[in-house]
């Protein structure tokens, strides 16, 4: 059972989905039923929105559509080779399985990564986020970030220790800490 701020989602042995709780918040998934009746393997949530990750690597979503419960602008790129599903607390952010990354939801929580899109179509291994931002970690141990910038989206501060040599990337609600292959540690975000 995956939940968000103020509804469920039970995924089934059977790979459907049954949802309940506030309709604008994903309580109501009949907009996308025939689409939860099988396949799914995966749901990840945000404050308002769920997200399936399908056996076919597609994504479907429903819940408050300004926060990602309406991926329709991305659709064409959600439609197949999806890996993972990561999340702020307004936006997502999938990864797919050529490194390339497809943000939607709200544009100030990282649902919009125009600043940075070049950067994102290619190479990335992983994604990590706050609840405002979200960090990519590139194959070559490089971070490309986006969101709010007080809150993580903004590393140009430490931009020139975040251009290689990363292997890990931490999060709390407000702050990224990356590790470094030499063991020392790079922090932007939130001071507090």
């Amino acid at each position: 059972i995956y939940s968000n701020r103020y509804a469920f989602a039970a995924l089934k042995e059977d790979n459907s989905v049954v949802t309940w709780g506030s309709t604008p918040s994903g309580g109501d998934s009949s907009s996308v039923s025939g689409q939860l009746m099988s396949g799914v393997q995966g749901i990840f949530s945000n404050e308002n929105c769920f997200a399936a990750l399908k056996e076919n690597g597609s994504v479907v979503t429903w819940g408050r559509a300004s926060h990602g419960g309406n991926s329709s602008i991305v659709a064409g790129r959600l439609s197949g080779g999806i890996t993972g599903i990561f999340a702020t607390r307004r936006a997502f952010a999938a990864l797919k399985e050529n490194g390339e990354v497809v943000t939607w939801g709200d544009p100030e929580y990282g649902g919009e990564s125009n600043t940075v899109t070049s950067e994102l179509t290619s190479g990335v291994t992983a994604i990590f986020a706050t609840n405002y931002a979200f960090a990519a970690l590139k194959e070559n141990g490089s971070v490309v970030t986006w969101g709010k910038d007080a809150f993580g989206g903004d590393s140009s501060g430490v931009s020139s220790q975040l251009s290689g040599g990363v292997v890990e990337i931490f999060a709390t609600d407000n702050a990224f800490a990356a590790l470094k292959e030499n063991g020392s540690v790079v922090t932007w975000g939130s001071s507090s």
